[in-house]
């Protein structure tokens, strides 16, 4: 259970991941039960079955890994998809306008929800209905089971004269320069470019040769890759997306193990917690990203580290990591009912969210409570860390980040009650959070110690945030 004793315990971050592990190993038993007994379906594309067969035995899937639970995510919304078709035609076929209707609104959020957006709503705008649109897509996402479980998990060979369509991910580091490969990140740099980038047309994968074959007799070589940094018992792989993320490789890295340092200084607990749910940095060039990653890819967090400054970069890392916390329950446990009802205030957009926006900005933010309370009394007030020289500006940024986080998670407490008052919280998801709101009280007296160290501009800046979240109380109420 999540406590306060238990939110920065190895051992309970490793029950987190063993029951992933086991809902994953079961999928996987199931999947191979069915498709071993003989298995059919005619609303697959053809031919997908048959190669899935051979898929599914494939020892390489017999454990689970961050890569295998994305390859398994996309298998099940494939099922899903069909699941759906089946739906539509039936509806279609026996003229039932209403479900025909219901069943297209949830192909249609799909489709909307997923990274194939503009294509579906490009064919959409073609007068085509959402049934038709669903069925041309369709074979893409077969296309990505197959391409990526041979790019990505299987030592086995994809031989052959068909072509799978491959959908590069850039959440796991891949880019128009290179493709990163497997639990190892292999280095594939796409020399010459590929020209139908960000896709790629895969007619073989030879990872004994170390070769990738495309249509047009295009071939790609699978190198070694870059080798991964190491802090104490972490490993930590750099993925760099852009030019010049490889140019300043040695610079990122630095810089990160020096993050990684304070952390361990300032907060065992914060860098346990960090090693167990981090290890890949994918360095982002992107103007106004800050940081993001995927609940179906862990591990892998996407950071601007060409913009921000470098106790920016520290709150990164910890917020990322907080979303890898928080997807680990999520992605076996139902901790929210998720709705598009946006009657929540958040704090940091300045917007009204879901409930799932409110929930998870919650978890994450309260990480960058923890760490600028951490770095609050141990840079601000006792001066204690030697390895890092912090400036005046940065101990301001530091001391103002504490204050801040504070009164905007505290914010946040009465419309999670209100949302687990109205079902929109599972009792599981209330106490997780809940517990998380004990350990958001337990550095009021801190943060009230703290306003001492503010300078009147930045006194400002809080007391006029403490005026908008009062209205913002007022005018929305619940």
């Amino acid at each position: 259970m999540f406590t306060q004793k238990t939110v920065f315990d190895k051992k309970f971050h490793s029950k987190i991941k063993e029951k992933l592990s086991q809902s994953y190993e079961e999928l996987i038993f199931d999947l191979r039960e069915d498709l071993n007994s003989g298995y059919t379906n005619d609303f697959f594309c053809e031919g997908f079955l048959d190669r899935l067969k051979e898929i599914i035995s494939d020892k390489s899937l017999n454990s689970y890994t961050d890569l295998n639970h994305y390859w398994s995510n996309l298998l099940e919304n494939a099922i899903y998809l069909v699941q759906l078709h089946e739906e539509c035609s039936e509806s279609q076929s026996n003229d039932d306008e209403v479900e025909f209707s219901e069943v297209e609104e949830e192909i249609f959020n799909f489709w909307n929800e997923s990274d194939l957006t503009e294509s579906f709503l490009e064919l959409k705008d073609q007068d085509k209905s959402v049934f038709e649109v669903s069925k041309i897509l369709q074979p893409l996402i077969e296309n990505q089971i197959i391409s990526f479980f041979y790019l990505n998990i299987s030592k086995n060979p994809l031989l052959g004269e068909e072509s799978y369509i491959y959908k590069a991910v850039p959440e796991k580091g891949d880019n128009d320069k290179c493709l990163y490969l497997g639990e190892n990140n292999q280095l594939v740099r796409l020399e010459p470019p590929c020209e139908t980038f960000p896709t790629m047309p895969v007619v073989g994968v030879n990872k004994h040769e170390n070769l990738i074959f495309l249509e047009g007799d295009k071939r790609y070589v699978i190198t070694e890759g870059l080798k991964p940094i190491t802090h104490g018992n972490l490993s930590l792989h750099i993925l760099p997306n852009c030019e010049k993320g490889f140019s300043q490789i040695e610079d990122i890295s630095k810089n990160v193990l020096c993050a990684l340092d304070i952390i361990k200084e300032t907060s065992s607990d914060l860098y346990q917690t960090f090693s167990s749910f981090t290890h890949s940095i994918i360095p982002v060039d992107e103007p106004g990203i800050v940081s993001f990653s995927q609940q179906q890819l862990p591990g892998y967090s996407s950071i601007n580290l060409f913009e921000r400054d470098f106790v920016d970069l520290i709150d990164d890392l910890l917020h990322e990591n907080g979303h890898h916390y928080l997807n680990a329950f999520l992605n076996v446990d139902e901790l929210i009912i998720e709705d598009d009802e946006k009657i929540y205030f958040s704090p940091w957009r300045k917007a009204l969210r879901p409930v799932r926006g409110i929930y998870h900005a919650t978890f994450t933010f309260y990480w960058a409570l923890e760490l600028f309370s951490s770095l609050y009394k141990n840079v601000v007030v006792e001066d204690k860390i030697k390895s890092y020289q912090f400036s005046t500006e940065q101990k301001n940024k530091i001391t103002k980040r504490f204050i801040e986080e504070f009164e905007m998670l505290t914010y946040c407490f009465t419309d999670l009650k209100h949302a687990h008052k109205n079902k929109k919280i599972t009792e599981q998801g209330w106490s997780l959070i809940s517990e998380s709101f004990k350990m958001i009280e337990s550095h009021r007296e801190l943060q009230v110690k703290a306003y001492k160290n503010l300078g009147i501009n930045d006194l400002n800046s809080i007391n006029e945030l403490k005026s908008l979240l009062s209205e913002q109380r007022a005018h929305f109420k619940l």
